[in-house]
């Protein structure tokens, strides 16, 4: 009986870790951040939702090939959670996309945050000789939880993620104005 409850506890690990970065799979990500937003609403706490993802993984793959391609997306899940406290939730939505709960923190943070990934994305670029440097994009969105006022984790990621494309888009307008400049 004890061996049938390791074996489906670890089942249970398995079926909620990214097999390739070590971290939350969506489904672990989904089933424990709702929890801890409930948790947090019934403490009437705050704290700020990112969505990231890693720029370029399309030109790193046909540049490099799939393997630095995936050595990319582990290293992208390192600088998230090298990133944030150990108490935050992370995890790996799908492709290059990731997600982070940041319970008690404040959006005012965000360009610490910002600054952390970019240093972050350089030294681990330079650490596993990349021949490229690691860069990310990032959605960021403060709430505020209450009983009274139930939050759907979809609709904070969904918030997060409008904001992550705003940031993608003006990147891309960014690079095609240097392009016509060079």
């Amino acid at each position: 009986n004890i061996s049938l409850q390791q074996s489906n506890s670890t089942l249970d690990i398995q079926s909620k870790t990214d097999e390739l970065t070590k971290i939350l799979n969506r489904r672990g990500f989904m089933e424990l951040g709702q929890k801890t937003l409930d948790l947090a609403a019934d403490a009437g706490k705050h704290g700020v939702i990112y969505f990231a993802d890693l720029d370029g993984l399309k030109k790193i793959n046909d540049t490099y090939g799939h393997d630095m391609g995936d050595e990319a997306i582990k290293a992208a899940a390192d600088v998230i959670s090298q990133s944030l406290r150990s108490n935050d939730i992370v995890g790996r939505l799908s492709g290059d996309e990731f997600a982070a709960i940041a319970i008690g923190m404040k959006l005012s943070q965000e360009n610490k945050f910002r600054e952390k990934i970019s240093s972050l994305c350089k030294m681990i670029s330079a650490d596993r000789n990349f021949p490229f440097t690691l860069s990310m994009s990032i959605g960021a969105v403060e709430f505020e939880l209450t009983n009274e006022k139930p939050t759907k984790l979809t609709a904070l990621l969904s918030q997060a993620d409008d904001k992550l494309y705003i940031e993608k888009k003006e990147k891309h307008k960014n690079q095609e104005i240097n392009q016509k400049v060079s």
